[in-house]
């Protein structure tokens, strides 16, 4: 453990970038549980915010209910108005804060609100955010009632649009009419009906997603810790106290323990300490960091952790499952992390969005190496509006997860539109935030619908990722032509660009228990047979030092929005939805444990 000893002299403001703690100065009260839950009717626009329902019981308005937190509202009832509704919903909890906490500062945090949230603290409004899976936070210390139950109100509201990230494509429908047999009309269209179609390929889950807690602080306190080190012991940090400017310093640690990913060594974490003195030599305040010791560099053909080869073998995934939806639950994340152990993985992407803390936080303790990526998928618009909101977004992202040596890169986007002339300056601002924000993890895009002949940003980047369906989306049932066409694909990237590539989806759907010998599409064997010819390629490539990683799609089926090609959600999980084994996992895991020996 390193210990950082700090005098307080005073210094003003308010920021956060730290997992909730409890020690003896600080500590939390957790608002998991049941909640008040009102949906507002379809297309109701602002109604109970104009109605200020924040000011009322919602546990005695008519059709109120009950809800989960954290959970996705979706799938809790049997009503498709539900699952399918698009507009506000309000929560409400009252707790109570009691007469010793006076003294504390209160603040109200969220882990993740989907995606747009208004937050009422006793009748008053103390902030918006927006954005999904994310922290953010709001000071309520002037407003709470000490000794006594305070009424939290939340409204969130999922709707999408080409001007929030990610982007959908929201319209009301044109109402036809037409007049026939003298007085008498039809319309094709209800009054207010409307579409709202995503530009995703994963189902819109809403609501409160992760935790809800009171953090209560010393009134001088420890808002954020930056810590920095590398695979020879050097560290430097920088610590903020209440929104300063920060106070920075650096040190040297002889011959550390190094953090490793599974398969190259143990993943040794230190703690790094900070504690808060007043003039007269009392702690005030207290904070425990997790870091590792660790370096991740990269050259034009590999990426390196503590300056040794680093080699990707893991997963694309979705935060995903039966009830629960995309909210967390501790349980569906530890049976995820125990079959990535079994599979024989090391790695894996949050596509398409910043996954839950406690996730990258265990990942940190099983060695286990993160992808991290915004919620921008399939971006089509490159806006100056769009751009200010991807710019918070980059670095909300940055600022919760920066210490995590399992974080060896920050993805900004997945198959965003990069054919398109103006991605280039929007991306261009973002690589240069990232950079900024961190200089210690390369940066990259996730390529999908964009070619290495007209792609407009990878050369701005740090390496490259790319998915690619051969033998699905393309060529499908041909699969004789999948070798071929993976590796000529990635070396026209290569060749184009020379950087290192990562192949970050390949993989087909599979119906489990749909056996067909010869395969055909949607049977199991058809699923098996194409990563046994993709891993042809990614072997013929990684020769050749050009791939520094390969990540199957998908860990496990995932619930999406209905379509002709989605049989109730996508099948290309190796596993179910509830996670249990299809033919492909046993080939992948065959292969993955060859491979981690080698690493």
């Amino acid at each position: 453990m390193l210990s950082i000893f700090i005098l307080f002299c005073g210094l003003p403001g308010l920021a956060s970038g730290l997992y909730r703690q409890a020690n003896n100065y600080r500590y939390y009260d957790d608002l998991t549980g049941l909640w008040t839950f009102m949906k507002e009717p379809h297309n109701a626009g602002d109604r109970g915010i104009e109605q200020e329902w924040f000011k009322k019981d919602l546990s005695k308005m008519e059709n109120s209910t009950v809800m989960p937190v954290p959970v996705a509202y979706n799938d809790m009832s049997a009503e498709a108005s539900l699952r399918d509704h698009v507009g506000w919903v309000w929560y409400q909890k009252n707790e109570f804060i009691p007469d010793r906490d006076k003294d504390l500062r209160i603040f109200l945090t969220f882990e993740s609100a989907q995606y747009y949230a208004v937050v009422y603290f006793n009748s008053k409004l103390i902030g918006e955010h927006e954005g999904g899976h994310l922290p953010f936070s709001f000071e309520v210390t002037d407003h709470v009632k000490f000794g006594a139950d305070n009424k939290i109100t939340v409204a969130v509201n999922n709707t999408l649009s080409y001007s929030t990230i990610p982007e959908a494509e929201f319209q009301y429908k044109a109402r036809k009419e037409m007049a026939f047999g003298g007085n008498q009309s039809m319309t094709q269209y209800a009054p207010g009906f409307f579409e709202m179609t995503v530009q995703f390929d994963f189902f819109n889950y809403a609501g409160l997603l992760r935790t809800v807690y009171l953090e209560k602080k010393p009134k001088i306190h420890i808002d954020d810790i930056r810590v920095v080190s590398d695979h020879v012991g050097a560290i430097f940090w920088k610590i903020v106290l209440d929104g300063s400017a920060g106070l920075t310093g650096s040190g040297q640690v002889k011959s550390p323990k190094l953090w490793w990913p599974r398969g190259m060594g143990d993943p040794n974490l230190y703690i790094f300490r900070v504690e808060i003195s007043s003039p007269d030599g009392q702690i005030v305040d207290q904070y425990d960091e997790e870091f590792g010791f660790r370096s991740v560099t990269y050259d034009n053909h590999q990426m390196y952790i503590n300056n040794k080869p680093f080699y990707c073998i893991g997963f694309g995934m979705h935060e995903d499952s039966e009830i629960h939806g995309r909210g967390y639950d501790e349980a569906v994340m530890t049976k995820d992390l125990n079959l990535f152990e079994w599979v024989g993985a090391n790695c894996y992407r949050t596509s398409h969005y910043p996954y839950a803390q406690e996730r990258i936080r265990e990942s940190d303790r099983r060695g286990i190496a993160v992808i991290l990526e915004t919620p921008a998928v399939g971006l089509k618009v490159f806006t100056d509006h769009n751009l200010k909101l991807h710019k918070q977004i980059v670095t909300e992202m940055i600022m919760r997860d920066k210490n995590h040596p399992s974080v060896i890169m920050w993805s900004l986007s997945n198959e965003p539109h990069t054919e398109r002339k103006e991605s280039r300056n929007y991306f261009k601002t973002l690589v240069d935030l990232a950079h900024d924000l961190d200089q210690s993890r390369p940066v990259t895009i996730v390529y999908g619908p964009s070619h290495w002949e007209d792609d407009q940003t990878a050369d701005l980047i740090d390496v490259v990722c790319l998915n690619r369906y051969w033998g699905w989306y393309d060529d499908m049932g041909y699969l004789e032509t999948v070798n071929q066409s993976v590796v000529f694909d990635y070396t026209m990237w290569y060749e184009k660009f020379k950087k290192a590539m990562i192949m970050t989806e390949y993989g087909a759907d599979s119906i489990v228990g749909l056996n067909q010998q010869p395969a055909v599409d949607f049977s199991e064997q058809y699923q098996n047979e194409l990563i046994r010819e993709t891993h042809k390629a990614l072997d013929h490539l990684r020769k050749a030092k050009i791939l520094t990683g390969e990540m199957i799609w998908n860990f496990a089926d995932f619930m999406t929005a209905p379509a002709a090609l989605r049989a109730v959600g996508n099948h290309k999980g190796i596993f179910t939805r509830t996670r249990q084994a299809k033919q492909a996992a046993y080939t992948l895991r065959d292969r993955y444990l060859k491979l981690l020996p080698q690493l």
